[in-house]
């Protein structure tokens, strides 16, 4: 009966954080419509920050409750879905083709920050690390800032709604639901694990991770269905750098990550790589066609299954 529960808080946790990130984003952007910030900043920012704060209170409830190794496992297992998972299902949906040029130029910083990652990562996060993955996060929010074309993310925000009062309560809301979520999905994924003897790593890379890649999964889906298949490619790059740098270094900040070294047997390596796969058929292919797209799902459960064999 508990672990039936436990199942039950995890599943609720994980739509009770689809709902507070949409509300987060949906308040959140309005409420800088009324400040007067320009559409492309709210784009770049309230809405990129919004879609990564499950991946973050996730991430640092897990931190909080010494259970470090889900915190973990979400950051490096939502990168591998929003590529395996993300990816393949839009690709499925519709083949992905580019239009602007700093879609490659995002991807050659996706890979360069992964390895910078992998590399500052081996040995743990410290507060000193996670403050330099912050700079590096709003180093690349500039360059955002500066590369995109005026009312290339406009299409992002939510619909306008000028009141102040339902705009904060939507914000506000948001938040709350994240935090209450967080904390229900790192309880019961940690009993879960523990009932079926699953190190908490797994639980993070699979469950965890899908869990909290749900905004971005809704995004691209949307945009596929809009025929605007270069803000799939570019909400999974932007996601991803955002998990290392803004969700890992955010919740370093707060009192340090420590790292379990058997990753890098598989679930670091298996990231790297399937970031490098995006290299062929987006500077090759320029887009990702149905049997690409395919291929990346299957590589993604594929992932799956020997995740769960490995440990």
């Amino acid at each position: 009966m508990q672990l039936l529960l436990n199942f039950l808080i995890l599943a609720a946790g994980i739509f009770l954080l689809y709902l507070g990130a949409n509300y987060l984003v949906r308040g959140s952007a309005n409420l800088g419509r009324i400040l007067g910030i320009k559409p492309i900043v709210i784009g770049l920012t309230v809405v990129a920050f919004g879609t990564s704060m499950p991946e973050f209170t996730v991430s640092m409830f897990g931190v909080l409750q010494n259970a470090s190794d889900i915190s973990v496992g979400n950051i490096i297992g939502s990168n591998i879905a929003n590529i395996g998972l993300i990816l393949g299902v839009s690709g499925l949906i519709a083949p992905i083709t580019l239009k602007y040029h700093n879609v490659r130029q995002q991807l050659l910083l996706l890979f360069l920050g992964s390895l910078l990652f992998s590399l500052l990562a081996y040995d743990g996060i410290s507060r000193f690390e996670g403050l330099i993955f912050l700079l590096l996060i709003i180093a690349y929010v500039i360059f955002l800032m500066k590369s995109s074309r005026k009312g290339e993310v406009v299409k992002d925000l939510p619909k306008k709604d000028n009141s102040v009062p339902r705009n904060l309560l939507f914000a506000l809301g948001g938040i709350a639901a994240l935090v209450l979520a967080s904390k229900g999905i790192i309880d019961s994924a940690s009993a879960i694990a523990a009932y079926f003897g699953i190190s908490q790593i797994v639980i993070g890379m699979t469950v965890v991770a899908i869990g909290t890649s749900l905004p971005e999964l809704a995004a691209s889906i949307m945009a596929q269905v809009k025929q605007e298949s270069d803000i799939s490619i570019g909400n999974v790059i932007g996601s991803n750098l955002f998990n290392m740098f803004f969700v890992g270094g955010g919740v370093a900040g707060i009192r340090g990550l420590p790292i379990n070294i058997s990753i890098y047997d598989f679930e670091v390596p298996f990231m790297l790589i399937f970031t490098m796969l995006l290299f062929p058929v987006i500077f090759v292919r320029k887009g990702i066609n149905r049997g690409n797209a395919a291929a990346f799902l299957v590589l993604y459960i594929i992932f799956i299954v020997i995740s769960y064999l490995w440990r």
